[in-house]
């Protein structure tokens, strides 16, 4: 099994990143169970002699590889996915039958479009549509009052902008890198779009309806649900928490200071014991049926999904994003040595790659 990733210089420390303790324990697996593991990128694998990253007493070492018989995408740039390099890779990779999973990242615009047409899942959607014109603003926030300006390709909670109209009186609240966390304020719709424009003609953006979800100690809360696919049909839950929002963020990633819990847990600070169930059952309902429901119109092969949700004040759910390459930052796990995901990866390599594993 071979982890593609973006690039590493030969002369750095070899290390990871954020998937560098998962990848260990990826590697410690396959070790137990007679796999061999490895790392490696894109000009790397396509050479003759291959070369890639094998872990040695828990220090990796560069070395030449054998051939993979599945490879797992966890490439982090979306400009080299749509490159000509990535799309011969692909064509090397079915060339010699090399199962590649998590195909590529999918935009926020294109998860909507397909929960949309589930007749199933849309209930659990915010109202939300491709922002392409000035009006299209000026319409959503007079209808919603408070509105999230995300841009389609953004993750970890990145260059959000929340925007509300109070009695025609704008507030811009920003996520971006060196702006303020304080509310910029506009006497107008005009000026306030004005101010918005250099950061919304930069890239592709959806506007969507911002939900009153439920607060512990006034910190907005949501929910991630890690699900894996254990056959060619069936998805699981391998690990889900609860991300509580650091003080004055109005988004709940780790990367903006926001906390994990256990879901149970921090639902029975809010709810009786009963509501807290039947949240902890719905939710994970709605999680393994987006799962599906993605993997069933996106081409390509997908093993894993991070599904995020959220619980209104009314009590309702509503699905807020579908991440395909998941942090792996964002788990509990009984065992911390190898946790569920890190064997759940490996186990779909083995079925996706026709071996068996026990």
């Amino acid at each position: 099994m071979c982890v593609l990733i973006d690039s590493i210089q030969d002369d750095e420390k070899i290390q990871f990143g954020n998937i560098d303790d998962f990848c260990k324990e990826m590697a410690n697996y396959c070790e137990e169970i007679g796999a061999f593991f490895c790392i490696s990128t894109l000009t790397d694998l396509q050479q003759n002699q291959k070369k890639g990253f094998h872990l040695s007493h828990q220090n990796w070492k560069k070395e030449t590889i054998p051939c993979p018989d599945v490879i797992y995408n966890r490439i982090r740039s979306r400009k080299l996915e749509y490159s000509q390099k990535y799309l011969k890779f692909l064509q090397f990779a079915a060339a010699n039958d090399i199962p590649v999973f998590n195909h590529r990242y999918l935009n926020k615009w294109e998860i909507h479009k397909i929960f949309a047409s589930n007749q199933h899942l849309l209930p659990y959607l915010p109202k939300t549509m491709l922002l392409t014109k000035k009006s299209d603003l000026q319409v959503f926030v007079n209808d919603f009052q408070d509105v999230f300006i995300k841009p389609i390709n953004g993750s970890q909670g990145r260059r959000i902008i929340r925007l509300k109209n109070k009695n025609d009186l704008f507030e811009i609240y920003f996520t971006h890198p060196g702006k303020s966390e304080q509310p910029i304020i506009f006497h107008s719709f005009q000026e306030m779009y004005k101010h918005l424009f250099p950061y919304l003609k930069r890239e592709p953006h959806i506007i969507q309806q911002t939900i009153d979800t439920i607060k512990l100690d006034n910190r907005p809360l949501d929910f991630r649900f890690l699900c894996h696919k254990i056959n060619h049909q069936g998805w699981k839950i391998t690990s889900s928490v609860a991300r509580l929002s650091a003080k004055d963020q109005f988004v709940s990633n780790l990367a903006k200071g926001g906390e994990l819990y256990k879901i149970k847990k921090i639902l029975s600070d809010i709810f009786d014991k009963s509501t807290c169930l039947h949240l902890c059952s719905i939710l994970s309902e709605i999680a393994l049926e987006a799962a599906k429901t993605v993997e069933m119109n996106v081409e390509g092969e997908y093993g894993e999904f991070g599904i995020d949700m959220a619980v209104s004040e009314d009590q309702k759910p509503w699905i807020l994003e579908v991440n395909t390459k998941p942090s792996k930052n964002i788990e509990y796990s009984l065992n911390p040595s190898i946790r569920p995901s890190a064997k759940a990866i490996i186990r779909y390599c083995f079925l996706i790659s026709g071996y068996d594993v026990s």
